[in-house]
């Protein structure tokens, strides 16, 4: 679970006591773009005190203060626990070897730590006094984002140095109390995608009108328009309100999902399609009502196989599993009293961790994914409550996801006066589109900034850019889309 459990439990309680309701040809080519989804790591490099074994880093919190613990992944599971000093209100990325914590609501920084140097803390990075910072998803070593639920500046920082590299305003998507309520983040190439809840501080935090997932061009900071055809710059709207789980790619269907809790107790909510080539909703995996309760969060296994952790309308949480491409709900695996499951999270050798913060016993249990069976008849002691879980080597959910942009033959070619030149994406993308001579010099620019989803069509009269006629010849035009480009030879006959 990613907000902080006080918050809920107390609005929880109101919200009861108010009963709630690089080939040049002139054939048609496909140019192959590729980009990774969020929490992909690079193999890991980092090891747990030099020992060289991958680990889980868990938050842990008793809500007064906060740590760190590890568990081994060698298959011994040995637990280390205080290896670090954090905010009682925390979360953790792994990137490039080193650990991100998110010391959210009244710390406002990101904690950077190096597991090869026993958890040191290398830098507390500020995100802005009262910012509450509740995500970071990395661009680059020295370029990440950070999601600031406390205001609509979309942060972008150098998370090793810190330094502040300017901001995203988000602000069109604000309800009336003016803040929009950012939360989680998805990174999938040159695109980010941000979960935008839009809560009514005045009023108990209640949703107001539609939630969304907003669009950014992670190269250049520039919102997308996820709906050309509407005035203004749109994002995509979600079938049910308050978004409140991680943005999770699925690989096995190209898709994204989200759990949205709609309001708390009330079944109006469920795990949420996005289609991120088309940046449309395709509705609801599974509803409320089948889960049988509000879906805080949720890990994707394979094509069939997924876990949620499901908060009943009496308020206690359960580990439910269901099966991704039919959304059946599967015989609760754990049911204990109380809001005491927090987090669930998949290793890399695909174990199933769940964050258990019973009072008498907190820890990690461990479950082996395919069978469903526990690996150990108890939790592994964590020391304090564990709050968040992330793993040294990324998710085994993680995976390419594949775009593609065909670019189509000129026509006519020859030509005389003009000729059009056909192209299609199949997402939003940032696009140049370029006429070049023989010699590689550039003649005329014909599209350059991101484009919708779908076909195009560029025109090209045989002027240069001061519009000016240029002689006859061979030119070639040249489609640059993300890292890849393909080009096609025109003849221009005067």
């Amino acid at each position: 679970m990613r907000a902080c459990c006080k918050t809920i439990r107390s609005a929880a309680e109101a919200l009861s006591k108010a009963a709630r309701p690089a080939k040049r040809t002139a054939a048609v080519m496909s140019v192959a773009l590729a980009f990774t989804a969020a929490r992909s790591s690079p193999p890991p490099a980092a090891a747990t005190e030099a020992t060289g074994v991958e680990f889980a880093f868990i938050t842990t919190t008793d809500y007064t203060t906060g740590s760190a613990a590890v568990i081994h992944l060698d298959g011994s599971y040995t637990t280390q626990t205080g290896v670090a000093a954090i905010h009682s209100d925390a979360t953790a990325r792994w990137y490039d070897g080193l650990v991100y914590v998110i010391n959210r609501e009244g710390a406002d920084n990101i904690q950077v730590l190096d597991p090869a140097d026993g958890f040191r803390t290398l830098a507390q990075h500020s995100t802005g006094n009262g910012s509450n910072p509740k995500d970071i998803a990395f661009h680059s070593p020295q370029r990440a984002f950070v999601s600031r639920n406390d205001s609509n500046a979309l942060l972008i920082m150098n998370p090793l140095s810190g330094q502040h590299l300017g901001t995203v305003d988000l602000s069109i998507f604000a309800d009336g109390d003016g803040l929009c309520e950012m939360d989680h983040l998805l990174l999938a190439g040159e695109l980010l995608f941000v979960s935008i809840q839009r809560l009514d501080r005045g009023n108990w935090w209640m949703p107001v009108g539609d939630s969304y997932v907003a669009v950014i061009d992670a190269a250049t900071g520039e919102l997308i328009d996820a709906d050309p055809e509407t005035p203004g710059i749109q994002a995509i709207a979600l079938p049910a309100s308050n978004p409140y789980s991680d943005l999770k790619y699925d690989g096995a269907l190209n898709r994204i999902l989200v759990s949205c809790v709609g309001l708390w107790g009330v079944s109006d909510g469920g795990i949420a399609i996005v289609n991120p080539f088309t940046l449309r909703s395709e509705g609801l995996l599974i509803d409320e009502t089948a889960a049988g309760g509000d879906i805080i969060e949720f890990e994707i296994l394979g094509a069939t196989k997924g876990y949620m952790i499901v908060a009943t309308p009496s308020f206690t949480t359960r580990l439910v599993p269901f099966d991704p491409s039919t959304g059946t709900v599967g015989a609760p695996l754990q049911d204990p009293p109380g809001w005491v499951i927090n987090d669930i999270e998949i290793s890399p050798c695909g174990k199933l961790f769940v964050a258990d913060q019973t009072a008498t016993a907190p820890g990690i249990w461990i479950w082996d994914a395919g069978p469903d069976t526990l690996i150990s008849p108890a939790p592994k002691s964590t020391g304090l409550p564990p709050f968040h879980i992330c793993f040294s080597a990324g998710s085994v959910t993680d995976a390419p996801l594949p775009v593609a942009a065909a670019f189509g033959r000129a026509y006519p070619n020859p030509f005389n006066p003009a000729t059009r030149i056909p192209f299609s994406l199949t997402r939003p993308g940032r696009v140049e589109l370029a006429v070049y001579d023989a010699a590689g010099r550039r003649i005329r620019l014909l599209e350059h900034g991101i484009l919708a989803a779908g076909g195009h069509e560029a025109l090209w009269n045989g002027l240069d850019d001061r519009g000016r006629a240029v002689s006859s010849g061979v030119y070639y035009v040249r489609l640059r889309a993300g890292a890849a480009e393909a080009s096609q030879a025109v003849v221009l006959l005067r």
